[in-house]
């Protein structure tokens, strides 16, 4: 398409957000070219703005690549991460049928297992949040899981109703709003509700997921097809194989045992 980086101040392929603004779900994004990113031509003029779907199983990958990454950093600044909430999560993932290992990349920082979409799946369902994050905050991040992966499976359905639409553009946005929360209340009063995580930390992909995907299911309905008409699984499946079979029989990751880290 010829824009700039995901990481740039005008980020989107769909509108002309600015990525200091994309967690206000006030904002309405309809989509449109992005002519403030533009850097070069495009490679396919010929295709129409609205052609350009967007993957949904990269949806849930990466959203949840964030979900994940921001629960980890809170328990990293435990003391007893190391000698005690480690291995504490690795056997709850196990108990779930998920094989996840914590391991030591080059620079010392903590890095985990690359989990596929099956067992992503399971992670949304199934983990419990609230074994390692007490309170109010634990099960607001509990809930978010929760919320996301039904959010999700509601954009993988076919032949929805306008209404539907219209009742997951809401709940979708609400869902930013709760990712994002600050605190709420007197620090330390019974009335504090704890915030979740900061505005900075939503993402481009939280962005089309809140506020495009609710009009490409409109779109797509118009025209009889759904998401689910341009999953991609099948691609990373083979992406993923691939990767295994390089990667195999090496200790990637500082990783000793037995199984790869991939």
């Amino acid at each position: 398409m010829g824009l700039n980086a995901p990481n740039s101040k005008h980020f989107c392929l769909y509108c002309e957000c600015e990525s200091n603004i994309c967690w206000d779900m006030n904002l309405k994004w309809p989509i449109n070219k992005n002519t403030q990113s533009k850097k070069k031509s495009e490679l396919f003029p010929v295709i129409k703005q609205k052609n350009y779907i967007p993957d949904e199983l990269h949806l849930l990958l990466r959203i949840l690549d964030v979900l994940m990454e921001c629960f980890f950093n809170d328990l990293f600044k435990k003391k007893e991460f190391e000698r005690v909430i480690k291995s504490q999560i690795e056997q709850t993932m196990k108990s779930i049928q998920v094989h996840f290992e914590f391991f030591k990349s080059q620079g010392g920082k903590w890095d985990w297992t690359s989990l596929m979409e099956p067992d992503k799946k399971k992670v949304l369902q199934h983990f419990p949040v609230t074994n390692f994050i007490s309170r109010r905050r634990g099960e607001d991040i509990q809930k978010l899981w929760r919320d996301f992966y039904d959010l999700y499976m509601f954009i993988r359905q076919t032949d929805l109703k306008d209404s539907e639409i219209d009742d997951f553009e809401i709940k979708v946005k609400e869902w930013i709003y709760l990712f994002c929360r600050p605190n709420q209340g007197q620090i330390n009063s019974s009335s504090q509700v704890p915030g979740l995580y900061r505005k900075e930390d939503v993402t481009p992909y939280m962005h089309v997921f809140s506020q495009h995907i609710p009009e490409f299911l409109r779109i797509l309905k118009e025209k009889n097809l759904s998401l689910q008409f341009f999953f991609a699984s099948s691609i990373e499946k083979k992406n993923h194989n691939q990767v295994q079979l390089f990667f195999g029989g090496t200790t990637m990751g500082g990783e000793i045992k037995g199984k790869s880290v991939v």
